[in-house]
């Protein structure tokens, strides 16, 4: 079995990576810990990441750029632990979950570094199919089905998550997040009439449990599937050409 990486930006998130490295060991998981900032040793962290881990723990509080910087330049899944702080640690929530489409992190809560050793152990698993939770009206699912036909995946559709899949779960705020034991990504919805700042206080509250996407995101939600049945690098090859692809759309600004 391939290892996970535990990375955070500071000592002073000690209890946080331990309370991690101590729930994988607990799940018979090899990893490696490393203490190293994406602002402050950007080297190192360069060079961390390019050993071939199944997955990426990367925490981080206040800007929290650690588990985005670790995203861009992996295709492994991430899963991105934000650190209290200042705002009860919401800023590094939003900075870790609010990621650009196309470059996924999957967040967990505040804190929460037993929730992203859990869900490291289901991600270790071997995945074949995605189920999509939601509306296929939503304009959020329907960019992550456009998306998954990228990597020649079609998803099935139920109403309840697959402990066999990869499940993408679409959620408004106002409907209750039931704790599921199967792999869920959780993409939230929010109306353009909602998406005040206010808005964000519904979204530190319910990511008490869950692997966690950016508001309304469902290429996030697409992208962080793919990854995760990419353990054995069956889809390193379109992962690599879809990551091309989007650096040549930025780039090609400047012409």
């Amino acid at each position: 079995m391939k290892k996970a990486l535990i990375i955070f930006g500071s000592k002073s998130d000690e209890k946080t990576y331990n309370e991690i490295a101590k729930e994988l060991r607990k799940q018979k998981i090899d990893f490696d810990l490393r203490v190293s900032s994406a602002h402050k040793t950007p080297e190192d962290v360069d060079k961390t990441l390019q050993n071939d881990y199944a997955v990426v723990i990367a925490g981080a509080g206040l800007a929290a750029h650690l588990p985005g910087v670790a995203a861009s330049k992996v295709i492994r899944p991430v899963i991105g632990v934000p650190c209290g702080g200042n705002y009860q640690g919401l800023d590094a929530l939003l900075a870790i979950a609010q990621m650009p489409p196309g470059i996924p992190v999957l967040a967990v809560g505040v804190g929460k570094g037993i929730i992203a050793a859990e869900n490291c152990a289901k991600i270790m698993k071997k995945y074949s199919s995605i189920t999509i939770i939601g509306d296929k009206g939503s304009e959020a699912v329907k960019k992550a089905v456009e998306t998954l036909k990228n990597f020649q995946i079609v998803p099935n559709f139920d109403n309840k998550p697959n402990p066999n899949a990869v499940n993408v779960e679409f959620t408004y705020f106002d409907e209750p997040v039931e704790k599921k034991g199967e792999l869920v990504i959780y993409c939230p919805l929010l109306l353009e009439e909602d998406d005040k700042a206010e808005a964000a206080l519904n979204f530190l509250k319910h990511t008490t449990h869950g692997l966690w996407v950016g508001i309304n995101n469902g290429i996030n939600a697409a992208i962080a599937a793919v990854e995760i049945m990419n353990i054995d690098n069956e889809y390193a090859e379109l992962l690599t050409t879809y990551r091309r692809e989007m650096a040549k759309k930025v780039l090609d600004s400047n012409k």
